[in-house]
């Protein structure tokens, strides 16, 4: 094991002695990946092989042809340039139109409201009137009607008898003196026990009903006053909430329109643009 007879000996293991003797390589413990194969290159086009053509055959262009071609292109350059030059024309008159428009309506506008504000409030001063027209006839109508027929006061009795509570007493019931004998016949039918009191500042047809707790009117003054009010609830409640108007028109539709008629040529350029 040792090289030479004259070193002593020794454990130790030099490289010179290690000649001949292969490295040990530890194993790989990771899982195997296969190495992909690489993807064949593509192959160049061989390139085009270009014809040669004789100089000889090579002709110049006439000056006709060349005056052809400058035509054309002008007339094509020219058709572009007048249609890109309407177009932006077209816009620009009506970018000016607008601005010029814009403070004549406003005005229109602000004219039109000080015209209608007036007749808006005439037509409510006009409907006020009506109601109030004809809550004075139909009084003047009822009163004369009742003076010569007040027979429904058996109805307007029953139906003020009804509002009272349950178990109410010492009922007293003031009526004209032209209905005292209708009532009074009323009662004895009944077999009641309502006090019966004549007051000719209530009209006929109505009355009062008066408990210890409650009072009833029924007088005929209190029912028109009623009927009126709710008259005057419904004009009030058109105030607030009016209707829809029957003829409608749009402020930028009516602009359009107009903008059709006068520039029927514009607009015909653009839609087939």
């Amino acid at each position: 094991m040792f090289s030479s007879d004259k070193e002593p000996p020794t454990e130790l293991i030099r490289a010179k002695d290690l000649r001949g003797i292969d490295v040990w390589t530890l194993p790989s413990f990771d899982p195997r990946v296969e190495t992909p194969e690489p993807a064949p290159e593509a192959e160049e086009p061989e390139p085009a092989e270009s014809e040669e053509v004789p100089l000889e055959e090579v002709q110049p262009l006439t000056l006709e042809e060349l005056e052809s071609i400058r035509q054309d292109a002008y007339n094509e350059g020219f058709a572009i340039g007048e249609k890109e030059g309407f177009h932006s024309a077209q816009l620009k008159v009506r970018q000016e139109a607008e601005q010029a428009l814009a403070p004549k309506l406003a005005s229109l506008e602000m004219l039109m409201t000080h015209l209608f504000e007036p007749i808006a409030d005439q037509d409510a001063q006009i409907e006020k009137s009506m109601i109030q027209l004809v809550e004075h006839v139909a009084r003047q109508v009822i009163q004369r009607e009742l003076k010569s027929d007040s027979s429904q006061i058996g109805k307007v009795l029953q139906d003020a008898l009804r509002l009272l509570p349950m178990g109410a007493a010492n009922v007293r019931i003031l009526i004209n003196s032209q209905d005292f004998a209708q009532v009074k016949a009323l009662r004895e039918r009944h077999e009641e026990s309502w006090r019966i009191l004549e007051d000719d500042t209530l009209q006929p047809g109505g009355c009062r009903v008066e408990t210890e707790y409650s009072r009833i009117d029924a007088t005929v003054e209190s029912r028109i006053g009623q009927a009126i009010g709710k008259m005057f609830d419904q004009l009030h409640e058109q105030a607030l909430h009016p209707a829809v108007p029957d003829v409608a028109i749009e402020l930028e539709e009516a602009i359009q329109s107009a903008e059709k008629t006068v520039y029927p040529l514009g607009a015909g350029v653009t839609d087939a643009s």
